[in-house]
């Protein structure tokens, strides 16, 4: 019995010993495991600032980039570049997500390099990544060595901060394009056949269509080349918004003061806008409230639906004096609201490119709806190219935007302009009088 006792108390020992090793082997993992963890945490900070992460091999955590292509990008910071495009001052109304920020930092900087730097191996990867310029494009735009295309991924991100300087682009109905030459269907007054009764008369509807034939547009800039390659200068975001305002403000003035040699677009302010309200007077300081009424009155019903003023600032100056026979404001200004102002209940839009300058028989002034007015985009053919050479001794790099677009106005009776008076034409009579002798 003895011995039994002393083999169960030794067994019981070596249990209690166990335990207590075990608790302390759990206790070694847990602080190992915190640790890690903080480990971790660090490595996600260091990597969401743009640094190598050490040690790790495998695939990179989503919004960071490949330490292969961070070698290629030296020496410009990736977490600094193209940061003004996130900012909500610089752009309060478009404005993008950090991955989007990081995927036009990398195509830029590629570009540069590629470009302005003569760089091969990021020539190679940018070729990689985004392609080349085919044949046809590259002639069309220039050197075909110098020609890099601006994927349409990227290039809806550029046409968002667009629309910020362009009223045609907010406004207008865009119809993306894959043809040089394509037609779209339109909103006709007859578009289907219409009986009362039992039975349906034979009949076809009337389908209204416009054709878009996109044409290309073009603009050049020039930057020093220190600007270019220092790498604590934000050049993605200057690149981007270049870009963007280029493309949007000579949208809005080929939309609007259009004579038919851009584009082959005749403008709203031209003579083949659907309706005309022409001034008494010939100058900005002429107009009256009763003009403004008038453009209202000549859209039918519905027509007025989601219509909107556009005019230029100068002239937004006249209108916001205006007031009505009864000595009432047509202009209504909420201040201290977020509502923008109205004309006779109506919303406005100042326009950059709209006429700023009176004389006589100008018009100056648009009253529609822009969802009536076609703007096409054609997809697979917006382009950056560089000209390192016409500028070398200023030590300045041009930059080519190069890109494709259809403007037409749909239904030219969905708008109104105003115009002033042709100024009157003075005529001298000569009086023969003759005499009897």
């Amino acid at each position: 019995m003895e011995k039994l006792i002393e083999e169960l108390t030794s067994l019981v020992k070596d249990l209690a010993v166990g335990v207590d090793g075990l608790k302390s082997d759990l206790g070694g993992i847990k602080t190992r495991q915190d640790e890690m963890e903080a480990q971790v945490a660090a490595y996600k900070e260091a990597a969401g600032k743009g640094f190598p992460i050490p040690g790790i091999t495998g695939p990179v955590p989503a919004g960071t980039t490949p330490s292969e292509l961070r070698e290629i990008l030296a020496p410009y910071d990736m977490a600094f570049q193209g940061k003004r495009l996130v900012d909500k001052i610089a752009h309060p109304v478009h404005r993008i997500d950090e991955a989007t920020r990081e995927k036009l930092a990398q195509f830029f900087i590629l570009f540069l390099k590629a470009g302005v730097m003569n760089d091969p191996v990021a020539r190679m990867k940018f070729r990689e990544m985004y392609g080349a310029a085919d044949q046809k494009l590259a002639v069309e735009v220039g050197d075909p060595g110098n020609v890099f295309p601006v994927p349409d991924v990227l290039m809806t991100e550029i046409l968002g901060f667009a629309r910020e300087r362009s009223v045609i682009l907010q406004y207008a109905r865009m119809w993306n394009m894959t043809s040089e030459k394509q037609s779209f269907p339109i909103e006709t007054p007859q578009s289907a056949a219409v009986y009362w009764g039992n039975d349906t008369e034979e009949g076809t509807p009337v389908i209204g269509e416009i054709e878009l034939e996109a044409e290309e547009l073009s603009a050049y800039s020039g930057v020093k080349n220190t600007t270019l390659m220092d790498a604590l200068t934000d050049i993605v975001s200057w690149l981007a918004e270049c870009m963007a305002e280029a493309a949007g403000l000579e949208l809005d003035n080929v939309a609007f003061n259009g004579d038919g040699t851009k584009a082959g677009c005749y403008g709203l302010l031209s003579s083949l806008c659907g309706n005309t309200v022409t001034m008494t007077g010939t100058s900005f300081a002429d107009l009256t409230a009763s003009d403004i009424s008038a453009m209202i009155a000549k859209l039918p019903g519905l027509r007025k639906a989601g219509s909107q003023f556009y005019m230029s600032g100068d002239v937004l100056h006249y209108v916001r004096t205006l007031k009505d026979n009864q000595d009432r404001p047509i202009f209504i200004d909420p201040i201290g609201f977020d509502v923008p102002g109205r004309i006779y209940g109506y919303p406005y839009q100042e326009v950059i490119k709209m006429p700023t300058t009176d004389a006589a028989g100008v018009a100056f002034m648009t009253f529609g709806n822009l969802q009536y007015f076609a703007v096409g985009r054609r997809l697979a053919s917006t382009a950056l190219s560089i000209n390192p050479y016409d500028q070398w001794k200023q030590n300045r790099t041009l930059f080519k935007i190069y890109q494709r677009w259809a403007l037409k106005m749909a239904i030219p009776d969905a708008f109104v302009r105003l115009m002033t008076h042709a100024a009157a034409t003075t005529t001298t009579t000569t009086t023969t009088t003759t005499t009897t002798t």
